[in-house]
């Protein structure tokens, strides 16, 4: 009978494993003390959980045509992945709040209104975006994105939802599944706006994207 029990239940969790969306089993929890980097392990973990395998990305010279052309956007996506990830130039807990400093030195959401990330956004809507991935011979790679059911969830819950609530805070109320309970977050640390950036640092380059912070503080 207890066998019996036992495997009943394996094959309930079994079904709910399947059934969790990635972006839902990727989403970062609320960071209690050390706030680290995401990692090399969790990062290719999750790639195959939203792609399948861990091989959608772009090679160096392709990377370095995408961060470094003499376009202005190619500065603008640096500044946004710098401001995103764990590295020598941001503060973990301050990345882990998705918060970084204005023009008038303020701390504010990363997504926040004429900050890098959220001038990206506007180089996809206007194709500026799509001429620097044919420039850089990358329309391969991002045609797989661009196609990917979770990575169009994630972006019009993140862009269109949660970026346009408040766009000068750029933060919104997002429930917690066990409690029940509503939390602030700022828009880069919500589940959406996390694993939208997720799968785009990942095929820019599994290293960046393993940069992005392993839990999340409350705004």
């Amino acid at each position: 009978m207890k066998l019996l029990f036992l495997l009943i239940f394996l094959s309930i969790d079994n079904i709910n494993g399947i059934c969790i969306s990635p972006i839902d089993h990727i989403q970062p929890p609320i960071c209690s003390r050390d706030i680290n980097i995401l990692g090399e392990k969790k990062t290719y973990e999750y790639a195959k959980l939203f792609f399948g395998n861990i091989h959608n990305t772009i090679n160096s010279n392709q990377r370095d045509c995408i961060l470094n052309s003499k376009d202005y956007i190619s500065k603008d996506i640096k500044k946004c992945v710098e401001q995103l990830t764990i590295n020598n130039y941001t503060i973990p807990s301050k990345v882990a709040q998705g918060l970084v400093l204005n023009n008038d030195n303020k701390w504010n959401s990363a997504c926040a209104k004429n900050m890098p990330c959220s001038d990206f956004n506007q180089f996809v809507y206007n194709g500026t975006f799509n001429k620097l991935i044919k420039k850089c011979n990358v329309e391969k790679q991002f045609k797989i994105l661009f196609n990917n059911t979770h990575f169009i969830q994630s972006s019009w819950y993140g862009i269109k939802y949660c970026q346009n609530l408040y766009p000068n805070k750029c933060f919104y109320l997002e429930k917690e599944k066990c409690s029940n309970i509503d939390y602030p977050y700022a828009c880069p640390v919500s589940k959406w706006m996390y694993a939208n950036n997720f799968m785009l640092f990942y095929i820019l380059d599994p290293l960046i994207a393993s940069r992005l912070p392993s839990c999340r503080i409350i705004y």
